[in-house]
């Protein structure tokens, strides 16, 4: 099922969860796959809400990744019955996501006790990158002088993504303290991954590593919910504010589909309250 999924371009990041959910499930139920219905199937859920307490959009992921674990079963003729079809599909809540506030990119700027952390937050703004996208980044992917780089996405798509003048200003400092610290010249940097960990190694930083620290950011900050993906939710939501396009922030964003960033773009309240004055 995996190596099925990997052929036709998914991310190995992205099989692993899939993997590990699966797994999860069926040892749970305990059964032969053959031999599972679709009771054990809703008791499995079942316990997920009741006794581990998960929340029912995180459940309907799971439910995600099993139906096409036995999708492809199916398909292959591995197994005679889709427990999955019977399952009914549950309401989940929505709830909005929201972005940063001025206040809170503000207190984060203000918070930051390092150029690094500092150069890091503006970077993630600026350019809305997924975390796995900013960590595979290397110094010289950035063209400096024109304010661009090309960041390769889901399914190894690639797009270009833009630095504000701000975040160029603090990567700069950032990459010039490298240098001294590194005790190397800018051109031997150029080789050398974008964001790195603190320690005396220098070794690329990790997702948990830029997690770890966002989060220590946004307790002394005094700021909830500070993690990578609410940055890019951040800046599709004040650009779209800000007069472009959803189309325009849909391929800034790398989605394919508009429905998708319709959902990472939240519409300001004291925007609809001037728009129903002008059209009431």
């Amino acid at each position: 099922f995996v190596k099925s999924k990997l052929a036709v371009n998914r991310q190995s990041g992205t099989m692993k969860q899939y993997a590990r959910e699966i797994w999860a499930a069926l040892n749970f139920i305990g059964k032969d796959i053959s031999d599972i219905k679709a009771a054990d199937v809703r008791y499995y859920f079942g316990y997920l809400r009741e006794i581990k307490k998960l929340k029912m959009s995180t459940i309907q992921t799971r439910m995600h990744y099993l139906s096409s674990f036995w999708d492809f079963l199916t398909a292959e003729e591995l197994t005679q019955g889709n427990p999955m079809k019977k399952i009914g599909k549950i309401k989940v809540e929505k709830i909005i996501k929201k972005p940063f506030s001025v206040r809170d990119m503000e207190a984060l700027r203000s918070s930051c006790k390092r150029v690094r952390d500092r150069a890091l937050i503006e970077f993630l703004y600026s350019t809305g990158v997924r975390i796995s996208e900013a960590v595979a980044l290397d110094v010289g992917d950035i063209d400096m002088a024109h304010l661009e780089m090309v960041v390769y996405g889901k399914g190894s798509k690639e797009r270009k993504t833009y630095l504000t003048e701000n975040a160029k200003f603090y990567l700069d400092k950032y990459l010039k303290e490298r240098c001294l610290r590194e005790r190397i010249t800018y051109e031997e940097l150029k080789k050398r991954p974008l964001f790195v960990s603190n320690d005396k190694n220098h070794r690329r930083i990790t997702d948990n590593g830029v997690q770890d620290m966002l989060r220590t950011l946004g307790r002394r900050a005094g700021v909830e919910m500070v993690h990578p993906h609410r940055f890019r939710r951040t800046i599709a939501t004040d650009l779209l504010s800000r007069g472009m396009p959803i189309e325009q922030v849909r391929d800034f964003l790398g989605h394919e589909k508009l429905d998708t960033t319709l959902i990472y773009c939240t519409v300001q309240a004291e925007e609809v309250k001037a728009s129903h004055r002008k059209c009431a």
